[in-house]
């Protein structure tokens, strides 16, 4: 009776973390062999890891409150959007429950940004890209989610505009001087 209950226990724990989890679920319907992708998952211990192992005091905030990190890709153009079609009905069919909180349709390329709050201080995030080279981009992060410390993290954040001041008066002689010679 005992294992009995472990089992069911154990298959509806994993069923429960298995349908939340985009990559995981998706890499299992529709990876293929003729259609390669390109995989990477950042676990707790990971980003702990990055956490010590950076100088910047909002980056490592960032990784110490996220959870995982996961990345698929792909650069085949053909395979790109098939993998975008089959990723945008994945989260129509399994993910209604996450709202998209930014959309981006242009001519040569589509983000979407979707997002659930899993409780107080916990969100998953799910990130599909299709870009103007037809390069697939799909991103998922669970944890504590800043969206300035994740696109900082990403490195889409832009840098301020710089100003440029008047030049001092000696440099303005400078100048001067150069141009006459």
């Amino acid at each position: 009776m005992k294992k009995t209950i472990l089992l069911v226990f154990v298959l509806a724990l994993s069923a429960s973390l298995f349908s939340n989890d985009f990559v995981m679920l998706f890499m299992e319907r529709y990876a293929r062999e003729n259609r390669p992708l390109s995989n990477v998952n950042i676990g707790k211990t990971m980003l702990e890891k990055m956490a010590e192992n950076t100088e910047d005091k909002e980056l490592r905030k960032t990784f110490r409150e996220l959870n995982s990190i996961s990345i698929i890709s792909t650069d085949n153009k053909k395979d790109s959007r098939f993998y975008f079609k089959k990723a945008n009905e994945l989260v129509k069919e399994t993910f209604g429950d996450y709202e998209e909180v930014v959309s981006v349709n242009e001519r040569d390329s589509k983000i979407s940004v979707l997002m659930k709050q899993t409780d107080e201080e916990t969100s998953e995030l799910i990130l599909l890209s299709l870009d103007e080279e037809s390069k697939l981009t799909i991103i998922t992060v669970s944890g504590k989610i800043d969206f300035e410390s994740i696109a900082k993290l990403s490195g889409s954040l832009k840098e301020k505009p710089v100003t440029t001041e008047e030049p001092e008066k000696e440099d303005q002689d400078t100048n001067e001087e150069n141009e006459e010679e």
